[in-house]
């Protein structure tokens, strides 16, 4: 029982940084970039708001592949 408890929290933890990442990118990161001062602030944006959740669904899936080989979900019957 100590795994899947061990592997919850983990997975809870990564969860709530991936949505405190998003949090921070939407809330934060793009509006600086599109509040500054200069021409290409609209698509320097853009490539910073594509590239922020690029990186979050790979965190994501790197959580749910972690998750599964830690818990054994491999495909193979016990």
């Amino acid at each position: 029982m100590g795994r899947e408890i061990r592997v919850a929290l983990g997975a809870s933890a990564g969860i709530a940084a991936l949505v405190i990442g998003f949090i921070f990118l939407v809330r934060y990161a793009v509006p600086a970039i599109l509040e500054a001062p200069f021409a290409g602030s609209l698509i320097t944006a853009s490539i910073v708001g594509i590239a922020g959740v690029l990186a979050l669904v790979w965190a994501a899936w790197k959580l749910f592949a972690w998750a599964s080989r830690a818990l054994g979900a491999g495909g193979s019957d016990q």
